[in-house]
Order: C-alpha cells, then sequence, then structure tokens
C-alpha cells in the first residue's frame, strides 16, 4: 500500500537512507562517505511538518516500509526569460535492497507521477549519478529523460 509517511515511519525512512548513501558512496566515493545518511530520524520527522515536501512510503502487508519517495515543491516564476512552472522534484526514491525488482519502485513511481498531474505540476524532475547504472536504467524506464547535463574536470 503506499500512502503519505506518518512520523511512526521514520526509523525505517532512515534505515533506508543509509542503504541510498551506501549506493552513493559506491558509485562516488570522492564525494560521499560511507556509513553517513542525508536526513536523521529527527530530520525526516522535520520533513514530514514541511509544506513543500511530499513524502510517500509503500509498506508491506506488516505495515513495515519497504520504499519512499521524498519530493519537493519547486515553483519557478515566469521572469520574463524563464517560463514560470511548477516542478515535483524528487529528492529521493529508495526500495529496500531486498525488494529491488518487486515492483515497489515502479508504483511508487506511479503514484508520484499521479499525484503530481492531481496537484497541477508541469514536470517531475530528480538528479541521478551516471555510474548508478541501475537508477539509469529505472527512470529511463519509467520515461524519464535527461533535461541538461552538468560536466567536471577534476583537479589533482
Amino acid at each position: 500500500m503506499i500512502r503519505r509517511a506518518e512520523p511512526k515511519d521514520a526509523p525505517r525512512i532512515s534505515a533506508l537512507l543509509k542503504q541510498v548513501l551506501e549506493v552513493h558512496a559506491a558509485v562516488r566515493p570522492d564525494m560521499y562517505r560511507s556509513g553517513t545518511q542525508k536526513y536523521s530520524e529527527a530530520d525526516v520527522i522535520k520533513l514530514l511538518a514541511d509544506p513543500d515536501c511530499v513524502l510517500f512510503v509503500e509498506t508491506d502487508e506488516t505495515d513495515r516500509t519497504v520504499g519512499y519517495a521524498i519530493c519537493f515543491v519547486h515553483e519557478i516564476r515566469d521572469d520574463g526569460i524563464i517560463v514560470g512552472r511548477r516542478e515535483l522534484y524528487i529528492d529521493d526514491l529508495c526500495v529496500d535492497e531486498c525488494e529491488r525488482k518487486s515492483g515497489v519502485g515502479k508504483r511508487l513511481f506511479a503514484h508520484v507521477k499521479a499525484y503530481a498531474k492531481e496537484n497541477g505540476f508541469d514536470w517531475i524532475t530528480l538528479n541521478v549519478w551516471n555510474d548508478n547504472v541501475n537508477a539509469l536504467a529505472f527512470y529511463r524506464k519509467m520515461g524519464l529523460t535527461e533535461r541538461k547535463t552538468i560536466l567536471e574536470y577534476r583537479i589533482d
């Protein structure tokens, strides 16, 4: 079942955030420290109260969170050069490593997409590391395409 996250989900979301960080640390050890995480359990609780954050969880039959999507509302103002729009930015989408390839991610993304459509968003956006080939393949399968490319040159 997919639903809006509640404070009771924060410990499990926090545990899944550690899994996400380890994926990032594996593909970009020059940028991410293994053993850390993006948001603490307390941070997750704060996000639940943030009006610009939408957090969905998929739970199993015991109400245990097996995946989540943390999304933020981005309002881009029309300034004469940039066309105004509303974007729902997926900050994080995670499926428990034991549940991957079971359809959880697909269902979560479909839920985010339906929410965006129902709430008048123009775009869904997200960032993904090029070396995270599994995530790239997943998002491409969901119909996402590249909007821009950020290039880097490492100074040794």
